[in-house]
């Protein structure tokens, strides 16, 4: 994705459903991203994507089966923030291939 676009300084990020990939380092370095919603059509998170977006106070990701990651950095340095996942999922997410490194951190959306 073109995160020029999509960013725009704002303090809350949405995904849209049109956007079936994040490209790596998309993110990084975001210090004033407080939010992201990611849609249910992502289906890959590049590499360290969301690196070092030291201001998260929440990740939502909103698709049943895991995007595939690009690493297990794509999350460092995030704040430790809680990763919202859809409650019927959060198994999947915490067992996944690189999933399983932020397990502490995913929760059911509520």
């Amino acid at each position: 994705i073109d995160d020029n676009i999509l960013f725009c300084g704002c303090d809350s990020t949405i995904i849209p459903n049109d956007v079936e990939g994040i490209g790596d380092y998309s993110f990084a370095g975001r210090t004033g991203l407080r939010s992201i919603y990611i849609s249910s059509n992502v289906e890959v998170i590049g590499t360290e994507a969301f690196y070092a977006c030291t201001g998260l106070t929440s990740i939502i990701i909103n698709r049943e089966t895991p995007p595939i990651l690009g690493d297990t950095n794509v999350f460092d340095d995030t704040n430790n923030c809680p990763i919202y996942v859809p409650a019927g999922s959060v198994s999947a997410y915490k067992a996944a291939e690189c999933w399983s490194y932020y397990a502490s951190r995913i929760q059911a959306i509520a």
